[in-house]
């Protein structure tokens, strides 16, 4: 019993002991631990403040060596930096210059009929069909093949017509009226005067093939009763195809009537076929946001047959003016249903008898030597979405010194951007380094790429952030204003410090 009892004691004894460790341990957090965080010497303060202003979340460069942003007024702003800056940022720059724009364009499409090298045979008279030489469809037939004979009550009276007219000697404009009627019911004019040399009609009449091509479509059967109108045949001259293409919208600035375009299928790897762009469709089609591109091509062997896939290239040149380069055009005028036919002096299609139209017309450059456009490489530009900014080389300074420059871009060249406005030829551009630099002077808070605020709202933003008195931010006259390093505010007392001093 009083071993037990004298355990608890001891117990007790070291459970209070450690209360009271405690106890005092937060007694001397409360009392001292504040004044300890608060007190900072100040050559340890100084040296904080240092590091913040080269640290580039202070406004700083971000190799942490000399920098500034020079606020121009209402002007661009302009960014110095040193060599060793530079150095470490890999800054390069280029001249801008005037030189080709060459685009070469890839599109996919298909082949596809020739809608004006299709014809149909139709039945011009009444009859019936009492032979019908072609049997099958996608037989190739040559224009004057037969292709039916018919026997029409029809066609036998107006031949009765004819003699008749002879006989009771007409004048001969009645006998010719009589002649024609029979060539249109389909008689040829070897039939006609073969009748009127035997004086003796004949029964049946042969149809022929109208053009040369392909048949495709069949609806003649033989002893079928034809009416007038009723078609029996569809040939398609397949000797020429077209191929639509699909072109998206940054493509289209390139593309013109009248270009030529080099295309492959995969039914014959490695042959290249060619062909002319002959129409531009107008709409543009809202489920694959592309324009059809129609090509003309030449298929003397029949190798492109319809609904074959290709790949196409298109290569164009563009001058200053946004016109593409076609020097062999240059002073022509163009038929504006077939671009083979190019003319030195206006005048009329000889198919269509539409008028020809100036090279010009259709968009291509009407001099022999343009302007070059002005250019630069792709990675001088910076985008925003609204904006496109570079940052431009200012000549004749101490330390190297970039201004920011809003441009106008113009079509895309392969890896080089045509300039529409904001630069001068001569002018060097930074194509290496100009995010870093876009990035120290949104940091600073100046106008930058994704920050397109005004300079004076820019500056007052960079006072306000980094200055706690008002007045810090003000320089005098061509005093240069080093964003990068903020004068370190003075040292605040702290409502902690004094009761250090006391008890100190």
């Amino acid at each position: 019993m009083n071993d037990t009892i004298s355990i608890s004691k001891r117990t007790l004894k070291w459970v209070l002991l450690g209360l009271f460790i405690v106890v005092a341990a937060l007694g001397v957090y409360m009392t001292r631990g504040p004044e300890q965080v608060s007190v900072e010497s100040p050559v340890s303060k100084s040296n904080r403040v240092a590091q913040q202003a080269k640290s580039p979340a202070t406004g700083g460069h971000a190799h942490g060596l000399p920098a500034r942003v020079e606020p121009t007024g209402e002007g661009p702003v302009r960014y110095a930096m040193s060599e060793e800056a530079k150095m470490l940022a890999e800054v390069q720059t280029t001249e801008v210059k005037r030189e080709k724009a060459v685009k070469k364009l890839r599109m996919v499409g298909m082949v596809i009929d020739a809608e004006t090298r299709v014809a149909t045979l139709t039945a011009r008279i009444d009859g019936r069909l009492d032979e019908v030489f072609i049997d099958f469809t996608g037989v190739k037939v040559n224009k004057g093949d037969p292709m039916v004979t018919i026997w029409s009550p029809t066609l036998i009276k107006s031949q009765v017509e004819l003699f008749e007219s002879i006989r009771s000697g007409d004048v001969e404009g009645v006998i010719r009226g009589a002649e024609e009627k029979l060539i249109q019911y389909g008689m040829t004019k070897e039939q006609v005067k073969r009748i009127r040399e035997n004086k003796k009609p004949e029964l049946y009449v042969t149809l022929r093939a109208p053009i040369s091509g392909i048949v495709m479509k069949k609806n003649a059967v033989l002893g079928q009763f034809v009416k007038e109108g009723q078609d029996m045949f569809v040939i398609n001259d397949l000797s020429h195809v077209w191929v639509k293409l699909d072109a998206y919208e940054p493509d289209l600035p390139w593309i013109r009537y009248g270009q030529e375009v080099t295309f492959t299928t995969p039914s014959f790897p490695g042959k290249t076929f060619k062909g002319k762009v002959i129409f531009i469709e107008p709409v543009l089609e809202m489920e694959t946001r592309t324009v059809k591109v129609r090509v003309d091509a030449e298929n003397p062997d029949y190798e492109l047959k319809p609904h074959m896939f290709v790949n196409a290239e298109l290569e164009a040149e563009m001058d200053d003016q946004g016109r593409v380069i076609k020097p062999e055009w240059v002073g022509k005028y163009i038929c504006p249903f077939d671009p083979k036919e190019v003319s030195d002096v206006p005048g009329t299609c000889p198919k269509t008898k539409q008028p020809l139209q100036p090279a010009t017309a259709y968009g291509y450059s009407g001099v022999e030597n343009p302007v070059l456009p002005l250019v630069v490489p792709e990675t001088a530009v910076l985008f925003t979405g609204k904006r496109s900014l570079v940052y431009v080389e200012v000549a004749n300074q101490n330390q190297p010194t970039y201004e920011q420059r809003e441009v106008v871009l113009g079509p895309r060249a392969g890896n080089k951007y045509v300039i529409s406005g904001g630069l001068k030829e001569g002018e060097r551009v930074v194509v290496k380094g100009n995010f870093e630099i876009d990035s120290s002077v949104q940091i600073s808070g100046q106008p930058s790429m994704m920050n397109p605020v005004e300079p004076a709202e820019g500056m007052k933003a960079s006072e306000t952030a980094t200055a706690p008195d008002a007045h810090s931010g003000h320089e005098t006259p061509g005093q240069e204003s080093k964003a990068p390093i903020q004068k370190a505010p003075e040292t605040e007392k702290d409502p902690h410090s004094a009761h250090g001093k006391e008890e100190q």
